[in-house]
């Protein structure tokens, strides 16, 4: 049997989505304003639950070993109002702060239930066991208010149907097939039910089963439904009948949907978490007075076809911050499979500079690229988008030279840099020939490019490298065969180039100074996370 959760999960020590600000505060005042080391750290694991128990969040007993601690921060880390940072600590996001200085707070805490998703930063955290099945990408409290809203199933759902129809959708596109299977269920008789909930318990429980499989995945699992119940609830667009079902009831039923579609244009699935898990939470914490809009603007399914619109996505997932194109440069690229006229239409809408988001499907496209110069070219357009003029393959200034760099920037007027991708898996190794040709030849070849020096060199990877020592090694070799010269390097790979791109546009960093942070890791040293290099200059 797979070990692999095949069925939603929520952490759970508290089940009412009111008590989040609380829980929060409590944590706050447990690890001293968020100085304290968490990782790793049971006496402060023991200290939140003990902070908890005086602040009347939870009973009195304290455990052994913290682990009812870890569980209400996880708890905050699934919702993104905290995450663990490179040091360890716990760091609260925007979203979490505002909760902490009372800002919007039921707001707020709406928003994270109706963007919480999975994967997210905590399940994918090497602590959460068993891990979710790969192919989960949903949205699981928007997808039971959708489940819901609907005149099929009569506006209603209840607590059994979620149990085992609800919480085993994987994606948000099982919405029809999960709508159909609930139809079909209803029209059974009791014995009937009872072996369909035999059947899908065996094929979805991923502990150890017994013969009493349905009645033991129910009561295993329905505290989840409850738990996502509530937290339905607690956003108003859904009524909770305790012990029964949620429902939408008439007066509500255009606003739930109307809610649900500006959801879906405003905050889209997110794929952060392939970036980094501190990318994903510090995007997904964003509050909501620092809405970023999605890079498809006010483009909704509602408004335009949503086959066409999957497919502009598709045609579009290449590019990594769509605004940066022009009408007639989208229109172009849309054209491959759009008529004329629609793809100038979806050009008018997208080229909108007051939108400035990553594209989320171009997220994905890039870290999971196959192609050697695909990836190539994917890398410069994320270094366009952090804004350097770039240049793909350009010819070597020395005659009769067959060596050709994969990109060129130029940094300014005076001096460029050369970049070489590599798509190595699992890692790319420099090792010690590889260096020997980036100073002999690479270096010496592109130098006096457009009357231009080469002031740095680099790496872009697809996943892990070594060899950062060579990089010293490329400077000293570049001493001779450009006498003096003092040209350093960098290694760093495609997540933490993503993820910088990314931390500008979330901070509104201007293009000249995204430039200059990003020239500062040039420094012969690597970097595996954007962390690392924003730490660069410290």
């Amino acid at each position: 049997m797979s070990n692999e959760r095949k069925v939603w999960f929520i952490t759970r020590p508290e089940r009412d989505p009111k008590f989040h600000e609380n829980a929060l505060r409590s944590l706050q005042t447990a690890t001293n304003n968020f100085s304290e080391k968490w990782s790793g750290e049971r006496a402060m694991h023991k200290r939140y639950e003990e902070v908890l128990a005086n602040d009347g969040l939870k009973r009195e007993n304290i455990s052994n070993d913290g682990s009812g601690g870890r569980t209400w921060a996880a708890m905050l880390r699934t919702f993104s109002y905290v995450y663990i940072d490179h040091t360890g600590k716990l760091k609260p996001t925007k979203v979490g702060l505002a909760l902490l200085s009372g800002k919007n707070v039921r707001e707020n805490i709406a928003k994270q239930i109706l963007t919480l998703q999975i994967p997210n930063a905590y399940f994918l955290d090497k602590g959460f066991r068993p891990k979710f099945k790969p192919d989960f990408q949903i949205r699981p409290a928007r997808f039971l208010i959708r489940l819901v809203n609907q005149k099929e199933l009569d506006f209603y759902i209840t607590k059994e149907e979620i149990v085992f129809f609800a919480l085993t959708a994987r994606q948000d596109i099982d919405l029809l097939s999960v709508t159909k299977m609930i139809k079909q269920f209803r029209e059974l008789d009791m014995l009937a039910k009872e072996e369909i909930k035999k059947q899908i318990a065996t094929e979805f429980e991923h502990r150890e089963r017994s013969d009493k499989a349905a009645r033991d995945f129910a009561a295993a699992h329905g505290d989840v439904a409850h738990t996502f119940m509530l937290l339905c609830d607690y956003t108003e667009l859904v009524d909770y009948i305790r012990g029964d079902a949620l429902r939408v009831p008439a007066e509500k039923q255009n606003n739930t949907a109307q809610k649900l579609s500006e959801l879906d244009a405003r905050y889209p699935f997110s794929k952060r978490y392939l970036i980094s898990p501190e990318r994903f939470a510090e995007h997904a914490g964003l509050d909501v007075g620092s809405y970023k809009a999605s890079s498809y603007g006010s483009i909704t399914p509602a408004t335009n076809s949503a086959k066409s619109l999957r497919m502009v996505q598709q045609l579009l997932a290449d590019y990594p911050l769509i605004q940066t194109k022009s009408e007639e440069e989208i229109s172009n690229i849309l054209m491959r499979k759009l008529t004329e006229r629609e793809s100038l239409k979806f050009a008018t809408l997208l080229a909108n500079p007051k939108y400035s988001a990553l594209n989320e499907d171009f997220v994905e496209s890039y870290l999971n690229e196959e192609n050697d110069r695909v990836f190539e070219d994917k890398t410069a357009e994320v270094l366009k988008a952090i804004g350097f003029e770039v240049e793909l393959r350009p010819k070597s200034v020395q005659e009769k030279v067959q060596t050709q760099i994969e990109i060129l920037i130029h940094i300014d007027e005076d001096n460029i840099c050369i970049l070489d991708a590599k798509m190595y898996r699992p890692k790319f190794p420099l090792s010690a020939h590889l260096a020997s040709h980036m100073g002999s030849e690479y270096l010496p070849n592109y130098q006096g490019y457009q009357g231009k020096n080469i002031s740095s060199f680099g790496y872009i990877t697809v996943s892990d490298w070594s060899g950062e020592r060579n990089l010293l090694k490329i400077t000293e070799k570049a001493r001779v065969t450009i006498p003096g010269s003092n040209i350093h390097g960098a290694l760093i790979t495609a997540n933490a180039l993503l993820g910088f791109l990314d931390y500008c546009l979330d901070n509104e960093i201007p293009v000249e100074e995204r430039k200059r942070l990003f020239m500062s890791c040039f420094n012969n040293k690597g970097y595996r996370t954007v962390i690392e290099i924003l730490r660069s200059e410290d």
